[in-house]
């Protein structure tokens, strides 16, 4: 009995002294590392792939923290929605999405927050069932922009189209209608034509034949404003084909390794972006602090150029992150 009463007693020390070692673990920041998931639009293209190497695979190398980077190898919100149903299946902490479609997206992500997942998007102010949504800028702030730096190009006056990559893509379509905006407000002599919106199908190749097909169907159509990456490129390549350079002008947010030339030849004058790296690094350097029990609030510093001083509302949180690429500029930056 007393020798049982002993082993007893040890272990109910050693018992209480791994519980004093948690706390003191938990209270030093010293958690475990988290099972993280990214789910792009899509793989295999220059954006997602940047985010992929020079933001995901940067911070995970940077914070010994492994992450998972996967994604469908179209734009179809159905792949995607498979993609997420199995990672939800998973044993996993965080889960960071940019959604194609975000209603098909709202149910998956609902079951992930129910099973106590951590779910940051970006591109997706408008989500209900998540944690918080991270944007480089307000929607409304870049479609002023870019309609802007359009209606300077085309002097303020004549037809212009707006392009999105995919009708459901929501941060397109809210781009498109600040910059509609914009132009009823300040630019009365331009106007917008019947077909109010085409999609490039996130593919240069059908941005390229929609600016050609429309510039045939308005022979006075002057400016193009496009919202996806490849909607500024595609449109370029027909302005040039056609000798209308300094007629027809395009912008669109758009990858400088796109767009170099044409900016270089005049082709097109600007290009809108921010730098998504670090928009996927301010996704995870944000779940991370909701990870470890921290509060985030207006002012909050997610430790990256343009997201120091953050504004939030509601679940949205917003940097200041646009900036204009142009010729003399787009050789600062490497991809």
């Amino acid at each position: 009995m007393k020798k049982s009463f002993k082993i007893m007693a040890l272990t109910m020390s050693l018992a209480v002294l791994l519980s004093v070692v948690s706390v003191v673990a938990v209270c030093d920041g010293n958690v475990d590392d988290p099972v993280i998931a990214f789910v792009p639009k899509v793989i295999g293209q220059a954006w997602w792939d940047y985010v992929r190497d020079g933001g995901v695979m940067k911070w995970a190398k940077e914070n010994d923290i492994e992450v998972k980077y996967q994604g469908p190898t179209t734009d179809d919100p159905a792949a995607q929605v498979h993609i997420l149903t199995d990672l939800v299946a998973q044993d996993l902490d965080i889960l960071l999405v940019s959604s194609n479609d975000p209603n098909s997206c709202e149910n998956i992500l609902k079951e992930a927050r129910d099973k106590g997942i951590i779910v940051i998007t970006t591109e997706s102010s408008g989500m209900k069932n998540i944690d918080y949504d991270v944007e480089a800028f307000t929607e409304e702030g870049l479609g002023a922009f870019m309609m802007d730096e359009l209606a300077a190009q085309m002097g303020e006056t004549g037809e212009y189209v707006t392009m999105v990559g995919t009708m459901t893509s929501e941060s397109h379509n809210n781009w498109a209608d600040a910059a509609v905006a914009r132009q009823k407000a300040e630019y009365p002599d331009m106007t917008l034509v019947k077909d109010k919106r085409v999609t490039s199908e996130l593919d240069a190749e059908v941005a390229y034949q929609k600016t050609k097909e429309l510039l045939r169907k308005y022979p006075d159509l002057k400016g193009i404003l496009g919202t996806s990456s490849f909607d500024a490129p595609g449109a370029a390549r027909a302005i040039e084909e056609l000798g209308l350079t300094g007629e027809v002008f395009a912008i669109s947010v758009a990858l400088p390794s796109e767009v170099r030339d044409y900016l270089k030849e005049g082709v097109l004058q600007s290009v809108a972006l921010w730098n998504p790296a670090l928009a996927a690094k301010a996704m995870l350097n944000l779940a991370m602090m909701l990870y470890e029990g921290k509060t985030v609030e207006t002012g909050a510093d997610l430790g990256v150029e343009g997201y120091t001083d953050v504004t939030i509302n509601e679940k949205v949180i917003t940097g200041q992150g646009w900036i204009a690429i142009t010729k003399d500029n787009v050789d600062d930056f490497t991809f």
